[in-house]
């Protein structure tokens, strides 16, 4: 799956933000002095929630209808010497119906 200069950019969608935390860190060791190595080459773009249908609001910006809001905790990462996801991240992959934004 190592692929020196391939990169990939993927998004994931977990429960909440705890379980994305614990899904970056089981990507990191501890080594025999105890510094912190991450086993690999990644950005992470934390992005919370998604407004999928804006809130409505007078005049004076009282708000008439609440914003919907995406379910879970989204996730974008920019994967470097990879190919696919790594082990264990599969499971989590969204694919975006009308995405919000890109990478270039």
């Amino acid at each position: 799956m190592l692929n020196n200069n391939i990169m990939i950019y993927l998004r994931y969608e977990f429960n909440d933000k705890a379980q994305a935390d614990t899904k970056i860190a089981s990507l990191h060791t501890t080594d025999a002095e105890g510094n912190e190595i991450c086993n690999v080459n990644a950005a992470f773009i934390r992005l919370n929630k998604f407004v999928m249908t804006e809130g409505t609001y007078d005049s004076e910006g009282v708000e008439i209808t609440a914003p919907v809001l995406s379910e879970g905790y989204a996730l974008d990462v920019v994967w470097r010497d990879l190919d696919a996801s790594p082990y264990g991240w599969k499971t989590y992959e969204v694919e975006p119906n009308n995405p919000k934004h890109i990478l270039l």
